[in-house]
């Protein structure tokens, strides 16, 4: 990790002095980008907009390419407003695949959309707008159409005729072999080397071909292919016609967002790169789950209030409040140990972030408590027997100073463990909740006590 800060470091230096002085040199540059083009791709949003159009300007076309592909959706669609005013579009997108170009299309408005279309020859446009059409959370969504298919009485020698004369396509481990576009059977790389160059491949090719269908969901692909080991799976309509094929690294991407969304889930977010996006947007993804939160303690409440006969409660209309107060600073709590447990294992949180990631979570805790804080105010208005009032003040008091509380511990807890060399996910547990738990009854009660409620 230290020596991408050292690369980072060296990159902003060098970024910077040809700034300064734009007849310098840029060939030192340009060795570190390319040298870490992935990572700096990744990391693209940590640069300044001018050291991002200068990165853009030195590299060609094709790895202007693979630098557009390792982006995140926004700056994607940031560097391709670039590449269209510099009327550099076409080139770039001449060298990317087809499923690629479609996967960065989903993410971008629909006026990008037609600019990059109409930059590419009408065939090809055509085989994009086709794959943009599968939902892509699905088989056809991942599918690339670049692939080898040959019919069942092709020799070996053509076959290896035919791969060295399409460099383009996304992978040769397995050759499909297809009767009018209708999958027969596959054979592999491995198959092809050790026949004989006039064999037929209807002689060794595999006819039990394990396939997805087109409509069949992304997460299952994922699964067969894993169960099966497989390198690339091939999709296929109703009638069995081989329409493309899904590989490894794609499937490998799913299985990590699939992962995700079932942690995040879980934490009631539906926030898959949180500290990619901004506060307000992290809230408002949040904030729906602590709202059912918040009316499920207030049921809880209600219930509690109704044991006891007049004026002789089992309890006091203060403390009947408390398990909501508890239950909704821990809820805070797991989204963001959620967020910093999924960010370390991912490594969407490195060293360098921690801090920023800190704060922004604290804000997100901040602003959910104040928006969160008038709703249980009102509600512990509307149900409060005695001084309803004063109840209400110590809900919305408790809601917000929680929240922080329950941010500060989320978030710090992890990036604590992770310093330390320990798993992070251990705090995201038990640990925190327990800990809010504890929190959460002092916090509550030292407000019922300061505002003398005994109701």
């Amino acid at each position: 990790m230290s020596e991408i800060l050292r690369t980072f470091d060296n990159l902003r230096g060098e970024l910077q002095r040809l700034r300064e002085d734009p007849t310098r040199d840029p060939s030192r540059v340009k060795e570190i980008l390319v040298d870490n083009l992935i990572e700096v791709a990744d990391n693209i949003a940590d640069f300044e907009d001018p050291e991002k159009e200068m990165m853009l300007d030195l590299l060609e076309p094709e790895l202007q390419a693979d630098f557009l592909e390792e982006m995140d959706e926004k700056d994607q669609a940031h560097f391709l407003e670039l590449l269209s005013a510099r009327d550099g579009l076409a080139a770039v997108m001449s060298e990317m695949k087809a499923d690629d170009i479609a996967d960065i299309l989903d993410d971008v408005p629909a006026e990008q959309r037609q600019i990059v279309l109409d930059s590419l020859p009408e065939e090809r446009a055509e085989e994009i707008r086709g794959l943009a059409a599968y939902d892509p959370d699905t088989a056809g969504g991942l599918m690339t159409t670049e692939f080898l298919a040959v019919p069942e009485d092709t020799t070996v020698r053509q076959v290896k005729d035919l791969i060295r004369t399409r460099g383009e396509v996304e992978s040769v481990g397995n050759i499909f072999v297809t009767a009018e576009h209708r999958l027969l059977g596959v054979f592999s790389i491995r198959q092809l080397i050790l026949a004989d160059n006039e064999q037929e491949v209807a002689e060794f090719m595999e006819r039990d071909v394990i396939a997805v269908e087109v409509d069949d969901d992304a997460e299952e692909c994922y699964r067969v292919m894993e169960t099966y080991h497989l390198a690339s799976i091939p999709v296929v309509d109703e009638y069995h016609d081989l329409l493309g094929i899904v590989t490894f690294d794609d499937v490998l991407t799913v299985g990590e967002r699939e992962a995700s969304e079932d942690v995040f889930k879980m934490a009631g977010s539906a926030d898959l790169y949180p500290t990619r996006d901004s506060v307000l947007g992290r809230v408002k993804k949040r904030i729906g789950w602590l709202v059912v939160s918040i009316g499920g303690g207030f049921v809880t409440a209600f219930i509690i209030g109704l044991f006891g006969v007049g004026d002789k409660k089992i309890v006091s209309d203060a403390v009947r409040f408390m398990p909501m107060i508890v239950m909704l600073g821990g809820n805070i709590a797991t989204q963001c140990s959620a967020t910093m447990v999924r960010g370390f294992a991912t490594g969407e949180i490195e060293s360098r972030k921690i801090r920023g990631v800190i704060f922004g979570e604290l804000a997100v805790g901040l602003v959910l408590g104040l928006a969160l804080s008038f709703i249980g105010g009102a509600l512990a208005y509307l149900l409060g027997d005695r001084d309803a009032l004063g109840l209400a003040v110590v809900v919305l008091s408790s809601i917000i100073c929680l929240s922080l509380i329950a941010a500060t511990l989320g978030t710090i807890i992890p990036a604590l463990c992770e310093r330390i060399a320990v798993d992070p996910a251990i705090s995201a547990g038990p640990f925190i909740t327990m800990l809010i738990d504890m929190v959460g009854a002092v916090v509550y009660l030292s407000f019922v006590l300061a505002f003398r409620i005994h109701g």
